[in-house]
């Protein structure tokens, strides 16, 4: 019998420790559930009031010696089969990274998807692989709808859902390559999800940051309507700022991230971002849960309160 390797009997492990946690959702509430991944990515479960289930981002892959690994394959889907769905209403993927997309081709080839969301963007840095996935979703018979800020999304009835950016002439095919890198410019026009249910917002920004970014919300969108209950930390809480999380003011941020990215110039000390996301949105008051230290994180609303709860208390004390 070949031993396994240690990558191998951490992700056993793993596997192990949030299996468990795929309980049926509460009856006429909203559930929120940001899974924890062995690789880094985002992947957030929207379980709505009436019974539907939708996806926003669907995790990223991995494929090495020691790790064969895809989000939709090994994490959502074993997730979506416990909770007792048999499809997938609709997938929203925030903009076309890896990390962010790299479950929805399996997704898309082994489930029936409704309806797949994304901004529509033609522009400079994005690839025809992730153009592809648009005529995959089509051709498996679900519905392809590209929409920008002020778009609303019909997922339940008790819920309010509306895009807040990125507009039309935010995504811009002439920008100045030596002023926006590529992966700048899809990170910043990552689809803006404001979800309300009751008095409970959720907001999901994908991994949208920077002064541009930060400018045309103060510029267009009210500021009551950026007022947060949840929020999913923007690109996985690296670059958290000030300003984006004082306009905010959430009073739970969830973290989807790794709990050590060697080297990584953004994070020199301490290694995860989900520390420094600890450090700037704790100076607000907030909670902070983070998938590399908590686990799988789950939040019910009932619409006039809503609690979080981590599979874990922290396990990964922050870097010296």
């Amino acid at each position: 019998m070949t031993r396994p390797s240690f990558f191998c009997a951490t992700l056993l492990g793993w596997l192990v420790l949030t299996a468990p946690l795929f309980l049926a959702a509460e009856p006429g509430k909203l559930t929120v559930t940001w899974l924890d991944m062995p690789v880094h990515g985002l992947a957030v479960i929207v379980e709505t009031p009436g019974g539907k289930v939708f996806l926003v981002d669907t995790g990223g892959t991995k494929k090495n010696a020691e790790l064969d690994y895809n989000a939709g394959r090994d994490t959502l889907s074993p997730f979506l089969k416990q909770r007792g769905y048999t499809e997938i209403t609709g997938i929203l993927i925030s903009h076309p990274h890896g990390d962010h997309y790299g479950g929805l081709e399996w997704l898309l080839q082994n489930w029936t998807v409704r309806e797949f969301i994304d901004h529509g963007y033609e522009g400079r840095g994005q690839s025809l692989a992730y153009k592809r996935l648009r005529d995959l979703a089509t051709q498996r018979g679900g519905k392809y709808r590209p929409m920008l800020a002020g778009g609303r999304l019909e997922w339940d009835a008790s819920l309010s859902l509306e895009l807040l950016s990125p507009p039309a002439e935010f995504i811009s095919t002439g920008s100045d390559p030596s002023k926006v890198s590529e992966h700048g410019l899809l990170n910043s026009n990552s689809l803006l999800l404001r979800l309300q249910h009751g008095s409970q917002v959720f907001l999901f920004p994908g991994d949208a940051y920077g002064g541009a970014f930060e400018t045309y919300l103060k510029k267009k969108v009210p500021a009551e309507k950026l007022l947060t209950t949840v929020l999913t930390a923007p690109h996985h809480g690296f670059n958290p700022g000030y300003a984006f999380p004082a306009m905010l003011m959430p009073k739970h941020v969830v973290v989807s991230c790794l709990a050590d990215y060697p080297g990584n110039a953004n994070t020199p000390n301490p290694r995860s971002p989900g520390d420094r996301a600890i450090q700037v949105y704790g100076k607000l008051g907030a909670e902070v849960l983070v998938t590399a230290f908590h686990g799988l994180i789950t939040a019910v609303s009932d619409g006039e309160k809503v609690t979080l709860t981590p599979s874990h208390e922290r396990i990964s004390k922050p870097a010296p």
